[in-house]
């Protein structure tokens, strides 16, 4: 019979026990696949992987599950049967980077083959989130996820996700197992990590989920504008990408006005731009009303490479200072009128007045993936209508105030003193040491108290995530040791359990 096997995708083990792993302390993922059976010598094929280090051999195993290999671990022996050789001597190679993708990939049907079966890892992880986030309790998608982790943590790309949220689908994938993971229960935490994880993966899950994650944002947007009394137009949702919702934002400017847009930095305060809007289609050229042909639109560019619209009048670039009236745009005319623009290159930029659309726009390409789509679900929950292009994200000027709000609720972005959390850590270490000594003291266990708030911080810089996890886990059991009353050889065990793991991060 075969036997059933569980392994670590960090440690590269396997084991025939469910549990956690006994070097970094991660749940073990139950493998869809048996163990091989032994066979006849003649039938098997032996890999000596004694010089892999953990990465690589776990890489490897979920190479295996995602090819169905069958396969069997004898101490630092991967025993295949003979006839998958060759596809495990090409796994191989995948797993420690010598493999020649252009050779491997020659034929066209294995790159379709390939790519179908990427999508498929993509639509199984985001099955198993999406169930999550509807019950953060359900068992079956816990080991649904972790079964598709296992699968992405073993390829290189994702279809229709660039190398950034390649990577972001991987930290999102690591905090949602570490949630389900911890010893208490993490339903809100569960649900908001599938959430992003659901955005994040649906463009490559397939056009189907990507439609899903739209009209489900959507939703929420509109639902939060009628608690907000708001009337929210969103003619041309998309989701790119990143997984982030396009929603068309009303513009307060007339038609044909040029505009002037905010241009913030990471930081999120806005700067003037002095990029007017166009009139009219991408040509440059102004519909039809009426059945009369709207004039043309002439756009030069000025002393700084910048856009300009040329018309039926020239906007004066310095106060005071008017231009001349065309009534007819030819050649001709249009170069006067750059000759125009060109005499008022010594006006300084702080006199150039720009029309306002009512617009305000943030360049957010600093942010994570995974933070742009968190400030995307806090805008559809205050029901501020909003437009992403790439990084950009644009929203209505009177909303302003309420969105850099918002900024301060996305996780990882709030500014904080390294130094000072760094301390905080090392009095956490301190005081949970002394109290494992001697666990009775009740100063000692007051200190702790304080103290232990350091763990409900986000992760530390250069911290894994689901290490942070455990840590956090970990006080928590030592505050419920306290407050039970329990025996103090529990409190002492507790607390000296999280003084070796705190020992690693100081």
């Amino acid at each position: 019979m075969t036997r059933k096997v569980w392994y670590c995708p960090f440690c590269g083990y396997e084991v025939n026990a469910r549990g956690r792993c006994h070097s970094c302390g991660e749940r073990l993922v139950a493998s869809p696949l048996g163990e091989l059976e032994s066979g006849p010598e003649d039938d098997e094929v032996g890999y000596r992987l004694d010089q892999w280090d953990d990465a690589t051999r776990g890489r490897m195993i979920q190479l295996l599950i995602s090819a169905s290999v069958p396969h069997r671990f004898e101490d630092e022996e991967l025993v295949v049967l003979a006839e998958d050789e060759d596809r495990v001597d090409r796994l191989v190679a995948r797993a420690t980077g010598s493999e020649d993708e252009d050779e491997e990939l020659e034929d066209g049907g294995a790159k379709k083959a390939l790519a179908a079966g990427d999508r498929r890892t993509s639509l199984e992880l985001y099955e198993a989130a999406k169930h999550l986030r509807q019950d953060p309790t359900d068992m079956q998608a816990d080991v649904a996820l972790a079964e598709a982790s296992a699968a992405v943590f073993a390829v290189d790309y994702l279809p229709d996700l660039d190398e950034a949220h390649m990577a972001a689908v991987g930290r999102v994938t690591r905090r949602l197992l570490g949630a389900l993971g911890a010893d208490e229960a993490l339903e809100d935490e569960i649900r908001h990590q599938a959430e992003i994880l659901c955005r994040l993966v649906a463009p490559s899950a397939g056009e189907a989920e990507a439609d899903a994650e739209t009209e489900r944002a959507r939703a929420r947007l509109e639902t939060g504008a009628k608690e907000k009394g708001r009337q929210v137009e969103l003619p041309q949702s998309e989701v790119t990408p990143g997984g982030e919702l396009g929603a068309n934002v009303p513009s307060q400017a007339g038609p044909g006005e040029p505009g002037a847009s905010g241009e913030p930095g990471a930081s999120g305060e806005p700067a003037a731009s002095g990029e007017p809007g166009g009139a009219g289609g991408p040509d440059g050229q102004g519909g039809e009303q009426g059945g009369e042909e709207a004039p043309s639109v002439a756009l030069v560019a000025d002393e700084e490479g910048a856009l300009v619209e040329l018309g039926t009048e020239i906007e004066a670039r310095a106060e005071g200072l008017e231009a001349s009236p065309a009534t007819e745009v030819d050649q001709a005319g249009q170069l006067d009128q750059v000759d125009q623009l060109d005499e008022l290159e010594d006006v300084g930029e702080d006199e150039v007045e720009d029309e306002d659309t009512g617009e305000i726009v943030y360049e957010l390409g600093e942010w994570l993936p995974e933070q742009r789509i968190e400030l995307s679900m806090l805008l559809e929950s205050a029901g501020v209508a909003y437009n992403w292009e790439g990084a950009d994200l644009t929203v209505a000027e009177d909303h302003e105030t309420e969105v850099e709000a918002l900024f301060g609720q996305v996780r990882g972005l709030a500014e904080e003193d390294d130094e000072a959390r760094y301390r905080s850590i090392e009095e956490l270490f301190g005081s949970v040491d002394r109290l494992a000594n001697d666990p009775s003291n009740e100063e000692r266990q007051q200190a702790f108290l304080h103290a232990v708030a350091a763990v409900e911080q986000p992760t530390p810089v250069g911290v894994d995530d689901a290490y942070w996890w455990r840590v956090r886990s970990q006080g928590h059991a030592v505050v419920a040791a306290l407050e039970a009353d329990g025996r103090l050889d529990e409190v002492s065990r507790e607390a000296a359990l999280l003084a070796e793991m705190l020992h690693e991060m100081v």
